[in-house]
């Protein structure tokens, strides 16, 4: 059975602004959590211990064209960050497969990297890289699956 995925169908909103004016790759939206859901630890007697980890971050990583509007609006807001950060209300993030079902949901979010700007004889992506405090991906079977 065959798979239905397009990232036009991909719904970005960071606070509530849509972002879409992805790059090219296979990589242009990438969320993952920032540290494991806990460790297991063995004893000498060969019995464990599973120690959870209630650390819920997460990161997330936007690949944008260069020169693209949603680059602008970001670099405002990365600004307003860096310039006022006790007046700056941190960002919320909801992501839709509307294909398939899978979302990504963030709370309390900020900038951590600055993108490079590099320019030459080809494209080059404006990469941003943003924390939240909590990350919640979800999946589903998919469309093909239903």
């Amino acid at each position: 059975m065959s798979t239905t995925f397009s990232p036009r169908d991909v719904s970005v909103l960071l606070n509530g602004v849509k972002i879409s004016d992805w790059s090219d790759g296979n990589d242009v939206i990438q969320a993952k959590l920032n540290a494991d859901a806990g460790s297991y630890t063995m004893g000498a007697n060969g019995t464990g211990v599973f120690i959870a980890n209630p650390d819920q971050s997460g990161t997330l990583t936007l690949k944008i064209k260069q020169h693209s509007p949603d680059n602008h609006y970001l670099d405002r807001l990365f600004k307003q960050q860096r310039s006022a950060i006790k007046t700056f209300i941190p960002l919320t993030l909801s992501i839709v497969d509307l294909l398939n079902d899978d979302k990504v949901s963030g709370l309390n979010g900020y900038f951590t990297t600055s993108p490079d700007y590099t320019r030459g004889m080809g494209h080059n992506a404006v990469i941003w890289t943003l924390v939240f405090e909590q990350l919640t991906i979800t999946l589903e079977k998919g469309l093909a699956h239903s």
